[in-house]
């Protein structure tokens, strides 16, 4: 079962959050019959959104989108406050070699931007986009935190995909400097992973949430939150026609007049939606008008 665990170490001031999301990072890459270093990038970044999404309220959600010029070109991951997730990688049949021993996502990323997109439940969702520093997904995440959301962090990612393609090995942690920590601490976050091993290979091992922690604390801590996490996707017919309304009568008239309704389908699932003429018929009345195109002064 995938988890996710979360302590405090309350004497130094730091928060851990430790997760093993094999299970959903291999369902992702059944869905979208990926290759191996796009098999390592979704997981990656799908655990990224879980970490970020371990720290929301109430029915918030976050979506973590990684684009790059490199051959991936673009990948997207969601989760939500009940740790649901999902994902999807632009290019999936992308395999380009080993670095060091290690799947090399940071050449198949590229060089380009880390997106977040934050719905807490405002007027306008929460938007921060930072470059990538290495495209290997981790130490951009780690960046993202300490540049955009004022956050000291140290964060580890791992995914270990066996020779039959299949993902045997997925997760993560992330050891934060809480407010009032002292310079000594945010020093150790910085030095702290050069002396943890990588985490696939802790799960490949068989440790538990508790003792990845535990070796990436490198020390006593309280355990104070457990959870699970599932691959979810949320998308349905109903969600479509509200998408389509959204786009406005004009195009909604477009779409009715090729006499032939419309295939929708989801990127996170392939789930796919046959929406017909009367369907559309359905939703042209409560769609908003379209917007008058600006006119020029003679």
């Amino acid at each position: 079962m995938d988890t996710l665990v979360k302590g405090i170490a309350s004497r130094e001031s730091i928060l851990l959050i430790g997760l093993i999301d094999t299970v959903a990072a291999e369902k992702a890459r059944a869905i979208h019959d990926t290759y191996p270093t796009a098999s390592a990038a979704l997981g990656r970044v799908m655990s990224a959104a879980v970490l970020l999404a371990s720290m929301l309220k109430e029915n918030q959600k976050v979506m973590v989108q990684v684009t790059g010029d490199g051959p991936l070109r673009e990948v997207v991951a969601e989760s939500d406050w009940l740790l649901r997730v999902r994902g999807y990688v632009r290019r999936p049949h992308i395999y380009v070699g080993l670095k060091k021993g290690k799947l090399d996502v940071g050449r198949g990323v590229g060089k380009g931007f880390f997106n977040v997109v934050k719905d807490l439940g405002l007027a306008r969702p929460y938007r921060g986009t930072v470059p990538l520093q290495t495209g290997e997904i981790a130490m951009d995440l780690t960046y993202y935190l300490t540049v955009s959301e004022q956050i000291p962090s140290a964060v580890s990612l791992g995914v270990y995909v066996d020779p039959d393609n299949s993902v045997r090995a997925s997760g993560g942690f992330m050891i934060q400097a809480l407010p009032g920590s002292k310079d000594e601490t945010i020093e150790y976050l910085e030095n702290r992973l050069k002396e943890v091993p990588p985490v696939s290979s802790m799960i490949l091992d068989g440790l538990s949430g508790e003792e990845i922690l535990s070796r990436a604390a490198g020390r006593s801590f309280d355990v104070i939150e457990k959870r699970k996490i599932i691959y979810h996707c949320s998308c349905s017919k109903e969600r479509f026609l509200d998408s389509i309304a959204a786009l406005g009568q004009d195009e909604i008239k477009s779409l009715i007049k090729n006499k032939k309704g419309l295939n929708a389908k989801c990127e996170f699932c392939k789930a796919r939606y046959v929406i017909s003429q009367e369907e559309l018929h359905s939703i042209l009345d409560k769609a908003p008008e379209s917007p008058s195109p600006p006119r020029e002064d003679a």
